[in-house]
């Protein structure tokens, strides 16, 4: 059985295997809490130290240091000092870009929803102005109620940390990578959260195969210094969690997609993520056939919207696909192209006023051979 830890030893690509994994901080992701209300009767559940704000990231995430303070606690660059090489790792992740990344950017600049702001950076201090380009940064994640928050404090540590065992655990990634869709305010205000389902990682890996790991979603998303946060737009672990195959049966062509390695359905996080799978004979572009693995979506007249169509993949799940090589067009001989793409925007082709700053499709297999060099199926 594969380990569900991706590591740079474990990456692979074989003559007609491909794989990836689909995570890391959403593009217009924010967030959801943990807390549920107890059972009637009951005492009140404690909330989690680093718990303060209501399900669905409706409001900034209150640090209990005033805005404008100069307080080491907020300043990542001071954290540096003792912790070097984490914040060094921090500085290259999606974390660090989450609110100045150019797919965020793209969309809010076209809709500043306050909303938004509440996960790309979160912090009252950060919507008060101050390290706000910092996204999530080490205070957004370890600072509350103006004391460091981890899962247990080290020997020997200067701070007067706050140890809580669920720090770092999927509920707690949950505040930013699990929520429902808003309805929203004059000002993009989250005035309330539906039901309807908008980001659903963590419930996707609760469902899924690892979802009694010790290290949670760190299982896989862990690093040397464990914050990195390798997801999606890391090319590593695109290559490193589904697997791609194409054979011939007959005058068949038979093509599988396997989430192989990802405890979470690929792809996951914003709603416009999907991946499209297209193959066609480069005589005959009119034949093309595509697949698309993603979710769609309606508005529901009470607010939000209900998904419609989802085609993403669950761990170890395969779409399969037969095509009748005839179907493709062109002559019996000619080669055939198959591409899987991973696309982060709603369109793949935007228009060039609105193309983001940064890449914003990643090819995971582009694969050309003619039918007779293709394996026959089993």
């Amino acid at each position: 059985m594969m380990s569900p830890r991706v590591t740079p030893s474990s990456f692979r690509i074989r003559s007609e295997v491909a794989t990836i994994t689909i995570a890391g901080v959403a593009l217009l992701a924010c967030g959801g809490s943990s807390t549920s209300a107890p059972p009637s009767g009951s005492a009140p559940a404690k909330r989690a130290a680093w718990d303060v704000r209501p399900l669905g990231g409706a409001q900034p995430i209150d640090p209990g240091i005033a805005a404008g303070a100069a307080s080491p606690l907020l300043d990542a660059s001071g954290c540096a000092s003792c912790h070097a090489e984490i914040v060094a790792e921090w500085s290259t992740s999606r974390h660090a870009l989450a609110w100045t990344n150019g797919i965020f950017q793209r969309e809010y600049s076209e809709r500043p929803l306050a909303w938004c702001v509440n996960c790309h950076a979160p912090l009252t201090t950060q919507q008060a102005g101050q390290y706000k380009d910092r996204g999530v940064d080490c205070a957004t994640c370890h600072v509350r109620a103006g004391a460091l928050v981890s899962a247990h404090k080290r020997p020997g540590s200067p701070h007067q940390t706050v140890a809580d065992p669920s720090f770092g655990s999927p509920a707690f990634c949950a505040d930013c990578h699990q929520f429902t869709f808003p309805v929203l305010g004059s000002h993009g205000e989250a005035t309330r959260m539906t039901a309807h389902p908008m980001q659903t990682t963590i419930s996707s890996f609760n469902a899924g195969p690892y979802a009694h790991e010790r290290d949670g979603c760190m299982a896989c998303h862990g690093s040397r210094k464990n914050h990195a946060f390798l997801g999606g737009h890391d090319p590593g672990m695109r290559n490193a969690s589904i697997e791609v195959a194409w054979c011939t049966r007959g005058e068949r062509l038979e093509v599988s997609v396997k989430n192989t390695v990802a405890g979470h359905a690929v792809p996951t996080g914003d709603i416009h993520r999907h991946m499209n799978l297209r193959i066609w004979r480069s005589s005959a572009p009119e034949a093309l056939f595509e697949a698309f693995y993603g979710r769609r979506f309606e508005p529901d007249d009470a607010g939000g919207k209900r998904t419609v169509w989802d085609s993403t993949i669950a761990p170890g799940q395969t779409r399969q696909h037969t095509l009748a090589l005839a179907d493709l067009g062109g002559a019996p001989g000619e080669p055939l192209n198959l591409e899987l793409t991973y696309v982060f925007l709603e369109n793949e082709q935007p228009r060039a006023d609105r193309a983001p700053s940064e890449p914003f499709t990643a090819s995971i297999v582009r694969w050309r051979k003619s039918p007779g060099e293709l394996q026959a199926c089993p």
